[in-house]
């Protein structure tokens, strides 16, 4: 069974967007000193926006959140931040890059270990998180629109949505698409009609994946692993993280699966 949460404000239609883009594959080097959300904007410069899959990247220092609570009028919140230091790797993640009251903004999920060697797993704060050396990363820079963060009135935070820009030649078609909360991701992208391979990351009601693992937190974080739709169906492989800092990883079960706050995911379209 689909849970539900009740968020401040009434639901906003339409409950997913899909806004056609051109993905233009780039390999970039994330700058060593330079904070995350600030290495990424300069490693995508020149495109709208941009989605970066980040894997074996130096972090010193690394601050991040987990889910947290409902407070603030809000139905969730965030944890309070940790923070490590030396030693500190994303092993693997993914990061949106838009924008946000007119300068470039980032939103990062991932799979991180520290020094130990301990996994963890959460939300990158791109202001307080460093990039420790040159990484080389892959992705896919963005004309045509990209994501731009403005304040929701359902959820009342400020959110990432999908608006057009003017396009330049080249480049892969591809969707970025954003889903409201209160209805199973997978249903959700399956209803787009859409055909392709899909990216992002989220928050969920509780996760459940197909081999009966699950989190019970009605706060969850997410990223996808790997993704592919059609309109017969959706398999979305993630990892997730709930309110007790307890991770899964596998391939979400179908319709139980309830986006919490917001996805927001990109498609390359066949």
């Amino acid at each position: 069974m689909m849970r539900h949460v009740v968020h401040p404000g009434p639901a906003v239609e339409p409950r997913a967007t899909a806004l056609p883009v051109q993905a233009h594959p780039v390999e970039v080097v994330l700058r060593a000193g330079l904070p995350i959300g600030q290495a990424v904007a300069q490693a995508l410069d020149g495109f709208d926006g941009g989605f970066l899959d980040l894997r074996d990247v130096g972090m010193d220092p690394l601050a991040y959140v987990i889910p947290g609570p409902a407070q603030n009028g809000h139905a969730a919140w965030y944890s309070e931040t940790h923070m490590m230091g030396a030693g500190a790797t994303i092993l693997r993640g993914c990061v949106h890059m838009g924008w946000r009251e007119g300068a470039r903004f980032t939103h990062t999920h991932g799979i991180w270990t520290d020094a130990s060697g301990r996994r963890h797993m959460g939300h990158i704060l791109p202001d307080q998180a460093e990039v420790a050396r040159d990484c080389t990363v892959r992705g896919w820079g963005l004309s045509g629109g990209c994501l731009e963060a403005r304040p929701d009135p359902e959820t009342a935070f400020t959110l990432f949505r999908p608006e057009p820009h003017p396009r330049r030649t080249g480049g892969t078609p591809a969707h970025l698409v954003t889903l409201r909360p209160n209805q199973d991701i997978g249903a959700a992208l399956v209803g787009l009609g859409l055909t392709g391979r899909v990216m992002g990351l989220g928050s969920l009601i509780g996760t459940r994946m197909q081999d009966g693992t699950a989190l019970e937190s009605y706060a969850t974080e997410i990223f996808l692993t790997d993704g592919h739709i059609s309109p017969m169906g959706a398999q979305l492989d993630a990892a997730s993280i709930g309110l007790d800092g307890r991770m899964i990883e596998g391939r979400l079960a179908e319709g139980v699966n309830a986006v919490l706050v917001t996805a927001e995911l990109l498609v390359l379209t066949k």
